[in-house]
């Protein structure tokens, strides 16, 4: 938002003085390639007659670390380059502000590290105790409902919907290696398709000119439709990412357990894990360790733990009630009467 604000302020003067200039910036930033963004760039800087020291110039000089044309093969998990500043911004919204003291902030940032540990867990929870909810009976969603989370599978599923609803295409070339489409909708125009490059080999190799399934690890609608033309069923195991599925791990020991073995329908909980480990290595310090291999799907509040250790304790320890040899003054009405008692009259 703050990226936003900042660039129209710049961009202002030229809106003002141009009708056409906002259009033509638009298609510039959105250029799919590097070459349509350099190509474009001559015509706005010689159309518009922009500076070499102006605001845009700069950020022309920088666009190798902005420009969707220079990073949409970049795996970055789905995010922007201004969306993770922005990811950041929102993370403290309601802990900090400009006036919270150094003091202060050590104890807000505490609490919001709790609040996002709770969030993911609850939403790991979600996930266990929830089935996915298909559009349809095709092999490819099925498969894609059985592997990912909750919050990926309702991507893909959106991609899935579009695949099989709104697109169709065009055959540009054949050969013995590789078939290439051009896919998009009927509603617009041509030279917003993407090329789909289906090759002909024994394992399923798709690609598409979107790059959406290099950015995100998620496969795009394009190849979603070519899939699904090809009768490719069910979908390949190699374009599912470990870290957007279920069985994202984590490490007890020199096991291996994902969510699913955790929690056994029962949810994601912290007592689950630790009980786990306590049964495992019974009086055996237990830490409590990531797979480090990127693939952990969401990382719950186990996961964000600094190392846990349980050891017996060395010594007798408290516990609640009255101990088991505990001796106590018996009540009047449990001691027995002395029959022989002395009766004394007035």
């Amino acid at each position: 938002m703050t990226y936003k604000k900042h660039e129209l302020e710049h961009l202002r003067p030229y809106v003002a003085h141009y009708s056409d200039f906002q259009e033509s910036y638009k298609e510039w930033v959105m250029s799919d390639t590097i070459e349509e963004f350099e190509t474009r760039w001559e015509v706005i800087r010689d159309k518009y007659k922009l500076e070499s020291n102006c605001w845009i110039a700069d950020m022309y000089n920088q666009r190798v670390h902005w420009a969707k044309a220079f990073l949409k093969d970049i795996f970055l998990a789905g995010m922007s380059t201004s969306g993770r500043s922005e990811s950041i911004n929102s993370f403290f919204d309601d802990f900090v502000n400009s006036s919270t003291m150094l003091n202060d902030f050590l104890v807000q940032y505490d609490k919001a590290v709790a609040s996002r540990r709770a969030a993911e867990e609850d939403e790991d929870f979600k996930t266990m105790n929830s089935r996915s909810v298909l559009s349809s009976i095709h092999p490819i969603e099925a498969k894609a409902g059985e592997c990912y989370t909750r919050k990926v599978f309702e991507i893909f599923k959106k991609e899935w919907m579009e695949a099989t609803s709104n697109l169709t295409h065009e055959t540009i070339s054949k050969s013995t290696e590789e078939i290439k489409y051009r896919v998009g909708q009927l509603d617009i125009d041509k030279k917003y398709w993407r090329i789909v490059t289906f090759y002909l080999s024994n394992k399923i190799h798709v690609t598409c000119s979107c790059a959406k399934y290099d950015a995100c690890g998620i496969l795009c609608k394009h190849i979603l439709y070519v899939m699904k033309k090809r009768h490719v069923n069910p979908l390949p195991s190699h374009y599912i990412l470990p870290r957007w599925t279920l069985n994202a791990r984590y490490k007890v020991g020199k096991r291996s357990i994902g969510l699913e073995e955790m929690n056994n329908g029962n949810g994601v909980s912290a007592y689950t894990l630790c009980s786990y480990k306590i049964k495992q290595y019974g009086k055996k310090p237990l830490p409590v360790e990531n797979v480090s291999q990127g693939s952990c799907v969401r990382i719950s509040q186990v996961d964000m733990m600094p190392q846990l250790f349980f050891w017996d304790p060395h010594a007798p320890t408290n516990t609640k009630g009255r101990p088991k040899i505990a001796s106590r003054i018996k009540s009047s009405l449990e001691v027995p009467k002395n029959e022989h008692a002395l009766i004394v009259k007035d």
